[in-house]
Parts: C-alpha cells; structure tokens; sequence
C-alpha cells in the first residue's frame, strides 16, 4: 500500500508530539507528505458575553497561538523542517474537525496521540482520538507516550 498522504492530529500535547515523532518517521521511510491539524475549539458561543471586536480579538489570539504552538514544534523536532509539511489550523469541535479533514483529504493514514491535553489518566486514550478511531473512514496509528 503507498502512504502518500499522512495526517497526523496535535493538540500540542506532549502526547501528541509522540505522535508527530512517528509520523516523521513514517513519513520519512515511506516517502508521504505530511500534514499536521490542529483544532482551536470552537467559541462561538461567547459572543453571548464578549463584544463582536472582543470576539474577533480572541479569534485572532487564539489562531497566533497555534502558529506560535506550530513553530514550537518546529523547534523540539527538526526534522519536520528537513521532510517539509502542512500545516492545518480548524475551528470547531476537534473530533469533528478532525473527521471532516480526513474525509475531505487525500489521507492513507492517520496519527493520533493516545491522550491530549486533559491527559485524563483513567481512559484509556482520550475522547478526541478514541472518537476518530472509531468513525474514521481510514487507519488510525495511535501512539501512546
């Protein structure tokens, strides 16, 4: 099977930088291109209580937070740079988001860290990645820290 295409899912978690370790890896044994999604949860429902140039303001800080989160990681694994990818900013519920991408690229697999930023000890992965496992249309690879 070829792997062109590889998705792989962060939340900016350390779980999920194992995740985009692996998928470096992967991308780099198999020759794919990477693209790499994070999901800015969705905060529509706060202009119920902040002004529309409040709202906006909060947009824009939260989206220069995931490019700064991006270049972060950039920084803790160097070899992105080297193999080159994608990056993928979405708004709205992440495993939705998460799906919807999947659906909507050309992906053969997918990479997931087994928790994310709750880090809830008592699951058995966390609720985005065990989601998309389950509704995913393609392979879910979830790496586990």
């Amino acid at each position: 099977m070829e792997y062109k295409n590889v998705l792989v899912l962060t939340d900016f978690s350390k779980d999920s930088d194992e995740a985009v370790k692996a998928a470096v890896d992967f991308a780099k044994k198999y020759n794919s291109r990477l693209t790499i999604l994070n999901v800015i949860r969705d905060t529509h429902n706060l202009t119920y209580v902040l002004s529309d140039s409040e709202y906006h303001n909060l947009e824009r800080k939260l989206e220069k937070h995931a490019e700064q989160q991006f270049d972060n990681m950039e920084t803790a694994i160097p070899e992105l740079v080297e193999i080159g990818y994608t990056r993928k900013i979405r708004k709205g519920t992440p495993y939705i988001s998460c799906l919807y991408e999947i659906e909507n690229g050309d992906y053969a697999l997918v990479f997931a860290g087994s928790h994310g930023k709750s880090d809830l000890k008592k699951a058995v992965m966390g609720s985005t990645a065990e989601k998309v496992l389950r509704r995913s249309p393609i392979s879910v690879f979830v790496t586990r820290r």
